[in-house]
């Protein structure tokens, strides 16, 4: 599948991942803030965004997706970032093709079951697109998810034609696979990785269980974690500057570590 995408700046490559109901819009403030030295490529997955939609959303197709991107645009092997599900697709392009891959970042995932369902989200989304027109769909976009950290990044991917919004992600599409989601895909979990792979968590998150080491070092025994005070699952949201430092750390202090 072909992958939409924005891409900021100039240097290394550095794809980013967004998480589920988001898009590659959703990170363009941390993409800018590491494009001075990189080239980052933010990715809108399949059914969100600009990309294409699709019945099938398992961590291999996305994965495969994304390997394709970084093979059609000849990146070379790339330091890859992801967050949520996003994050689940980069372990997964690890575990896949190692050698594609120079530095592993994720952030709020882990390769486990995800401890939210997001079908508060999905419904409260599903409620706004029931609301017509002007100033009151527009209100009930910014309501949507109840009034959660979510919203804070819904409107920019609300996109208003003839006075409709509209959710730039593929929710028919994405609804019956959440459960399938909420999982890392069993025949990976049998795979190693040599990659280095650094892990970013909130420490206000229940998302990720274990929040430690242990629930990486089975694919990754390189692994290492780190938390960031004062945030939860969205932390691009929450702690923008804390993320930004962390990220830059990541991807200037780890040695090129493709697998060999």
């Amino acid at each position: 599948m072909e992958l939409a995408y924005e891409s900021f700046g100039c240097g290394r490559p550095v794809v980013v991942l967004h998480g589920l109901f988001a898009s590659g819009t959703s990170w363009r403030g941390l993409a800018r803030a590491l494009s001075n030295r990189h080239r980052v490529i933010a990715v809108d997955l399949r059914n969100h965004g600009r990309s294409p939609s699709s019945d099938s959303m398992s961590y291999d197709d996305m994965a495969a997706d994304v390997l394709h991107l970084i093979e059609r645009e000849r990146l070379g092997p790339t330091a890859v970032i992801g967050h949520c599900i996003g994050g689940k697709v980069a372990m997964a392009m690890a575990l896949m093709a190692p050698r594609s891959i120079s530095k592993l970042c994720v952030i709020e995932t882990a390769p486990t079951t995800f401890l939210d369902p997001w079908m508060h989200q999905l419904r409260t989304m599903r409620r706004s697109l029931q609301v017509n027109g002007g100033s009151t769909a527009l209100a009930a976009c910014k309501a949507a998810a109840g009034g959660s950290l979510l919203n804070r990044f819904t409107l920019p991917r609300a996109a208003m034609e003839n006075a409709y919004f509209d959710w730039r992600c593929n929710l028919a599409a994405i609804a019956p696979l959440i459960p399938e989601l909420r999982e890392f895909p069993l025949a990976l979990q049998e795979r190693r990785c040599r990659l280095m792979l650094h892990a970013i968590l909130g420490s206000d998150s229940a998302f990720v269980r274990p929040a430690d080491v242990s629930a990486f070092t089975p694919m990754f025994p390189r692994a290492r974690v780190e938390v960031i005070d004062s945030a939860g699952h969205w932390i691009h949201a929450v702690r923008p500057e804390a993320l930004a430092t962390s990220l830059r750390r990541v991807l200037g202090s780890m040695q090129e570590d493709v697998a060999a």
